[in-house]
């Protein structure tokens, strides 16, 4: 069983070490904003080196610190996942809002962002709090399972954002559509990740367990998972347009908390009406029209 372990240990150094790389490019060229979706690929590549890393030092260590931070890895791999197509789904709406009257503002993305950071941070209590038996079974605490359900809701909050906006994409810039084409092709990857930790979590099943557990169950499950929806949001990073800070949309620019700075929020608004309202070359071909930078004001005020 370890042996198999290093293999997949192995495999994710491969992967994720590059991955980190292109990581850095991407945000590189579209910021390193938090509310970007790029700077969350490049830290769950962090975090599964970490616990690459932590695998291969099983060998020589069997304390309860290493198995404790095992778990915390495991469980918080999935926050950069939602926090990444949080902040896809955030440039989608800003261009859709661009477009026409808005359904979903700033607050609504603020809300999903404390979600999940509020089960982040229970994940990372609720690993320091889990203890591994004799037998090898692992006692996940309440904790865990709290921010387990959290990021449940979450998802299924970004589902039903994403549902309600698919449907007014046409205006959208054409480059603009693969964001929302690479969300809908990451969010079924996301769900059977998030299925796994639920069932590692609430399921006393040697199948999930996270230390010992079955390595093809956690292969097919979380690990693949992991590396297509990282693949397709760098790949991604390489085919839409870098937008310059004041370009950008309310959502996609919020700053981390509300600090109230309504001066730097219109200002964003101006910027992004005016980028909106800037035909591409690409709009003209398929008919897309956009509005005017006044008809874009009008919207968000």
């Amino acid at each position: 069983m370890k042996h198999a372990r290093d293999v997949v240990a192995g495999i994710e150094m491969v992967f994720f070490i590059p991955a980190a790389l292109l990581s850095i490019f991407i945000c590189a060229r579209h910021g390193f904003r938090r509310s970007s979706g790029w700077i969350y690929t490049l830290i769950l590549c962090i975090f599964r080196i970490a616990g690459a890393v932590c695998q291969f030092l099983s060998h020589s260590d069997h304390s309860s610190g290493l198995i404790q931070t095992t778990i915390i890895i495991d469980s918080i791999g999935l926050s950069p996942l939602l926090l990444a197509t949080l902040g896809m789904l955030s440039r989608l709406v800003d261009f859709i809002n661009a477009k026409s009257s808005p359904r979903f503002t700033v607050r609504h993305f603020r809300l999903l962002q404390l979600l999940i950071s509020i089960g982040l941070i229970l994940g990372v209590a609720g690993g320091t709090s889990s203890k591994a038996q004799p037998d090898g079974t692992i006692t996940i605490s309440s904790t865990s399972k709290v921010g387990v359900v959290l990021y449940i809701v979450a998802y299924v909050c970004i589902v039903l954002v994403y549902c309600a906006s698919i449907g007014r994409v046409s205006g959208v810039p054409r480059k603009e559509r693969r964001v929302s084409l690479a969300i809908v092709l990451a969010l079924p990857f996301i769900l059977v990740r998030l299925i796994y930790s639920a069932c590692a979590v609430f399921l006393h099943s040697h199948l999930f367990n996270i230390v010992t557990g079955n390595v093809v169950v956690l292969v097919v499950m979380a690990t693949l998972e992991e590396f297509v929806v990282v693949a397709i949001y760098i790949a991604l990073g390489f085919f839409v347009d870098k937008l310059d800070p004041v370009s950008l949309g309310p959502i996609a620019g919020r700053a981390w908390k509300n600090k109230n700075n309504n001066r730097r929020g219109r200002g964003h608004s101006r910027g992004f009406a005016a980028q909106a309202a800037r035909p591409q070359a690409s709009d003209i071909e398929y008919g897309v029209a956009p509005p005017s930078s006044a008809q874009y004001q009008g919207v968000t005020r």
